[in-house]
């Protein structure tokens, strides 16, 4: 897992986007798959927000954390299960990460609003819908019909080997952008 965090990760992360300096939440972000690349990324003028409801899984985040020389520039939150940001500040976010989430949630329309109102214009949405690991559990026609009520374009769709826990699996990101 370490390659991937410090050399494949941190590149697949460059090419849906995410740049030095950003500011970025990982909703959802689980046991961290992606955080820690994310840091390396955004680098020390950069901010990476990771929120999950798993205790366990942000208790195992936070030990990869600590040995991290990121560990600065990452914040680690606990949700009640709540879908409002609203202790994120409207249109402070770079990027939004919904990697694998989805099929847990059933009012995307609240958190694609929250999304919405803490992304900067033009800001990113990076959506792995888990349709080709979870098939049948996200509705990827009804997402892109709700994102894009909610203003979000779809500027492209990229397959890449993503992290899923603690193994790479095949999937397609599909990359928005805020209007």
């Amino acid at each position: 897992m370490d390659a991937w965090v410090h050399e494949d990760g941190a590149a697949f992360l460059r090419a849906l986007g995410i740049g030095n300096g950003n500011r970025v939440l990982d909703f959802g972000c689980g046991p961290g798959g992606y955080v820690l690349a994310l840091a390396q990324v955004v680098g020390p003028r950069g901010n990476v927000i990771a929120v999950d409801k798993d205790a366990s899984h942000l208790q195992s985040l936070q030990e990869r954390i600590a040995e991290s020389p990121h560990r600065d520039i990452i914040e680690v939150h606990r949700t009640d299960g709540s879908l409002t940001l609203d202790w994120i500040a409207k249109g402070s976010l770079d990027a939004v990460l919904l990697f694998d989430v989805l099929q847990h949630i059933s009012d995307w329309d609240t958190l694609f609003a929250s999304v919405r109102r803490t992304l900067k214009p033009e800001g990113l949405l990076l959506v792995n819908p888990s349709h080709m690991s979870h098939p049948g559990k996200v509705d990827v026609k009804r997402m892109k019909a709700q994102l894009a009520a909610r203003g979000f374009a779809l500027e492209r769709a990229k397959r890449a080997r993503v992290m899923h826990y603690d193994f790479l699996q095949e999937e397609e990101i599909l990359v928005f952008r805020a209007q």
